[in-house]
């Protein structure tokens, strides 16, 4: 078990290296042993996972994302594993040692205790390997090296988060630092904001400069992520860090930049997708077929890609534009579907791409709640502008742009397009001739919202 994991909320449980004392039972999270009176009990690897991850926890509750990620990292499952393992658990360990928490995770009733010489072990490196971002890890590892404050952006679903864990991880280690991690996703305000950060770094007082100044005496990798919906109240806290907190090196993963002098800010751009015509053995040297071609496996050990089926499967990143959560769900249709009937039944994105990741938050269950979640973060006229966008040609110019709003003021449009390219929700193209784009399911998306609301302003759900 990880001393710390990005898909947990609320404070990190630290992994044991030897005994924790679960009830009647002997728990060995680091060697898998579960012994009850010295004899061993028989238990499958899913649900020993389960286990740990509830006793780690203890007393507070583990989210299912938490549970999800320690028994199947890297996987995109169905909730309905979970509670296959917990009724297992709960039959061996009680009707009673687990309760459910609804709509949110289980909490063990059980009481846990250290055993003899119970230490702390290192963060390991992450369980899942990066795929198709060695270039992206390379430069955020430098950006993180040589400032103290890095955000990483990018459009949701671009694998924010997992690229942080593996950038956050291997710099911490390169400069003998902890790593701290604080979710901020389901953070409404400031003091939202200050209780995670503090419950993360293990903090009694939640006041900003207490809090800097505690973090001072750990010097650590604190990864702020998920800042979107409090990119403001967390810029005030990382001030204050700045300030207070000198050995302490900051990573922010956000779709809303903080706008502070000192941030240096890294753009995170789906997987690269093969080319048409490549070879099989080229074509999985690109991150967006590599993924594919990964999960797909994972879901089924009898997948693997031939000539045949390549660019079928080259078809499907690029409809996908490489974005590695689209990816992770289609992926997890390969096996019922086949790669062709995947492809065919893209014209339908959100029926076909609503499988359910019980491996991540709510707002990445489905591609559509993705970018739910990256809409409700514009005001008004910016998603108004953006559902204008979806209607313009796969690739226009500023000129273009002007010329189908009419009259609308030429400033407060260059604003709000700014503001699109900000939060990755356009792409600007630097060329001979500059334009933009909107990518196929962010186009989807956009127009699905501009029929539902009229050509008017929009209206978030």
């Amino acid at each position: 078990m990880a001393s710390l994991n990005p898909l947990l909320s609320g404070a990190e449980r630290p992994a044991r290296s030897t005994l924790l004392q679960v009830g009647a039972f002997e728990l060995w999270p680091a060697a898998r042993r579960l012994r009850l009176r010295g004899k061993p009990v028989p238990l499958t690897a899913r649900a020993f996972d389960v286990l740990a991850a509830l006793a780690l926890h203890h007393p507070g509750m583990a989210s299912k994302r938490a549970l999800l990620a320690a028994a199947w990292p890297g996987l995109v499952v169905e909730e309905n594993n979970l509670q296959v393992q917990v009724s297992l658990l709960r039959k061996l360990l009680g009707s009673n040692a687990i309760t459910t928490v609804p709509g949110h995770g289980y909490r063990l009733n059980l009481p846990v205790s250290g055993g003899h010489g119970v230490a702390v072990e290192e963060l390991p490196p992450p369980a899942a390997p990066l795929l198709g971002r060695d270039r992206d890890l390379a430069d955020l590892g430098d950006m993180l090296r040589q400032h103290r404050l890095a955000s990483l952006l990018g459009a949701g679903g671009v694998g924010k988060s997992t690229l942080a864990r593996h950038a956050a991880t291997g710099a911490a280690a390169a400069a003998g630092l902890a790593v701290v991690w604080a979710d901020l996703a389901e953070c409404a305000g400031p003091i939202d904001v200050l209780e995670t950060v503090a419950r993360a770094a293990g903090a009694d007082d939640t006041a900003a400069v207490p809090l800097a100044r505690h973090l001072a005496q750990r010097p650590c990798v604190l990864v702020l992520d998920n800042a979107d919906r409090v990119a403001g109240d967390v810029a005030g806290l990382v001030t204050a860090l700045l300030a207070h907190a000198p050995p302490v090196r900051l990573l922010v993963t956000t779709q809303v930049r903080l706008h502070l002098p000192e941030e240096q800010v890294y753009r995170l751009m789906p997987l690269a997708v093969p080319p048409a015509g490549c070879t099989l053995q080229a074509a999985l040297q690109y991150g967006a077929l590599a993924l594919l071609q990964a999960r797909a496996h994972g879901h089924d050990h009898r997948f693997a890609l031939t000539e045949a089926t390549l660019p079928i499967a080259i078809a499907l990143c690029r409809e996908l534009d490489g974005l590695p959560l689209a990816l992770e769900l289609a992926a997890a249709r390969i096996p019922a579907l086949g790669v062709t009937e995947v492809l065919q039944r893209l014209c339908d994105h959100w029926l076909l791409l609503k499988t359910i990741n019980g491996n991540g938050p709510a707002r990445h269950r489905s591609l559509a709640d993705t970018l739910e979640w990256s809409f409700r973060l514009l005001d008004p006229p910016a998603q108004a502008l953006w559902c204008e966008t979806a209607a313009m040609p796969p690739w226009f110019s500023l000129d273009d742009l002007m010329a189908h709003r009419g009259g609308s003021d030429g400033a407060a449009t260059l604003d709000l397009l700014g503001t699109l390219v900000d939060r990755s929700m356009l792409t600007f193209e630097a060329g001979r001739t500059p334009g933009y784009t909107l990518s196929a399911c962010h186009r989807a998306f956009a127009l699905q919202k501009r029929s539902a609301h009229g050509a008017g302003t929009p209206v978030s759900a």
